[in-house]
């Protein structure tokens, strides 16, 4: 089995968090926060920062499979690994839905008469095949996928920095002047930064896989730290200055929740073709990051099989190194889910996404008080283990779980996601409650 090396760590983590957090989800951001939408993705990128600091701290200490899930055993028990471990594959599974139906509604672009579910399935089952591959396949793959969406940003960011300071381009020839305009007036406040960040949150959870890959990256202890420094910068750079300029330059009524903000504005670039080659370089993004994901959730899904906590065939590997019974399920599964695009075609990408938000802002809780605990573990046992520390402990930690919980609080300031965070919730009690029944088999 080949491991990983630094870049195609950084490649797979760039892949599994750049997505349709932002390529999609920004349109409805910036209908909820309006010109408060790149405090708020700055935000939502300090606090991903934070929790990489401390999963990386523990998984340096402690390269296992199954990362935080193991860590929050260790500390508060059976039940509470458990539940952290499947929450984890199922909002793994729901950021996959929502990648999926992203990918579903770019189609959308091309063939109008081809129902969401169809485009939804057949991704399903592309990136289930492409994750049955070995890691230097996968990795190859991921590569080109990630340079797409990332050259993508990189190119609005710097179109966007042309327009908003009086260049021509296109029909875009805005200047500051409507940032200003609108930020004086206060938008929708600091209200509408916290409705938003339930959707803001969704865009930075796919930092779980620099946990999930330690164990398949080659020395995590001189690799991982400064790898994860490149990503988070790098990814909470691009996000906060495109949404930026998606604000600055977005034209008053132009915004549609339905449609990618960057379709809207390289149409009004008049870039030739722009609506096909953006439409294309958002559905590859989607698919990378759809890619990257499979392959977090079958190793988290392995990683409660050898704990018997999951179907036993599920701990199974081939010769590649690939757990493939565990990427088999969480495929069929996408697949079940992706479905429900054919019963709520309007609202599943919002439905998934907040759903998908919710478990992941409880596993973020969990990782924060978890941190607290280990290092004071870690500490007591085995001091030397402790090879790279996150700052300000632990003061961070408490900070980080109280921000969270601040917004967690806050997100019944966006209707429209609230069946989402029943879901979740409906969700998180069911996956507490069929441990009893583990135990009850153990």
């Amino acid at each position: 089995m080949r491991a990983f090396n630094k870049m195609d760590f950084i490649v797979m983590a760039l892949g599994n968090i750049i997505g349709s957090g932002i390529f999609l989800a920004s349109s409805l951001v910036i209908s909820v926060a309006g010109v408060w939408t790149p405090a708020a993705y700055l935000l939502g990128g300090l606090i991903m920062m934070m929790e990489v600091a401390f999963i990386i701290e523990m998984s340096v200490a402690n390269p296992v499979a199954g990362s935080f899930r193991v860590y929050a055993r260790e500390i508060f028990g059976d039940w509470w690994g458990y539940v952290i471990g499947w929450m984890f594959w199922t909002s793994g599974v729901l950021g996959m839905a929502s990648e999926v139906t992203a990918c579903a509604i770019f189609m959308q672009l091309w063939l109008h008469h081809v129902p969401l579910w169809i485009f939804s399935l057949t991704f399903s089952i592309l990136i289930t095949m492409i994750n049955l591959n070995d890691l230097k396949g996968l990795s190859k793959i991921e590569t080109g996928l990630s340079f797409i969406k990332v050259a993508t940003l990189v190119v609005f960011i710097v179109i966007g920095f042309a327009v908003a300071f009086g260049v021509k381009v296109g029909n875009a020839t805005e200047s500051l002047a409507q940032f200003y305009s609108a930020a004086s007036g206060g938008g929708k406040g600091i209200t509408g930064l916290l409705a938003s960040m339930l959707l803001i949150l969704f865009a930075y959870t796919g930092t779980g896989i620099i946990g999930m890959a330690v164990n398949e990256t080659e020395k995590p202890e001189r690799v991982i730290p400064g790898a994860a420094k490149i990503i988070t910068i790098s990814v909470v750079l691009l996000y906060t200055l495109a949404a930026f300029f998606i604000v600055a330059i977005m034209p008053p009524g132009a915004l549609d929740t339905k449609t990618s903000p960057f379709v809207t504005l390289f149409t009004i670039f008049r870039i030739p073709f722009a609506p096909d080659i953006v439409n294309f370089i958002l559905l590859t993004a989607s698919l990378s990051a759809l890619n990257s994901q499979v392959y977090s959730a079958s190793r988290m899904l392995f990683s409660l099989a050898e704990d018997h906590e999951a179907p036993r065939l599920t701990a199974r590997k081939n010769k590649k190194g690939v757990p493939v019974a565990a990427v088999w399920l969480s495929g069929i599964v996408l697949m079940g889910v992706v479905l429900l695009s054919y019963l709520l075609p309007k609202t599943i990408f919002i439905y998934t996404v907040s759903a998908s938000g919710f478990l992941a802002m409880v596993n973020w809780m969990s990782v924060s008080v978890t941190h607290v605990f280990y290092r004071r573990k870690i500490e007591k046992t085995a001091p030397e283990k402790l090879k790279y520390k996150a700052p300000w402990y632990p003061y961070l930690s408490w900070f980080c779980f109280a921000l969270i919980l601040v917004i967690f609080l806050s997100s019944p300031l966006y209707p429209d996601q609230l069946p989402g965070l029943y879901s979740g919730g409906g969700i998180l009690l069911v996956i507490a409650l069929s441990y009893l029944l583990i135990k009850k088999k153990k």
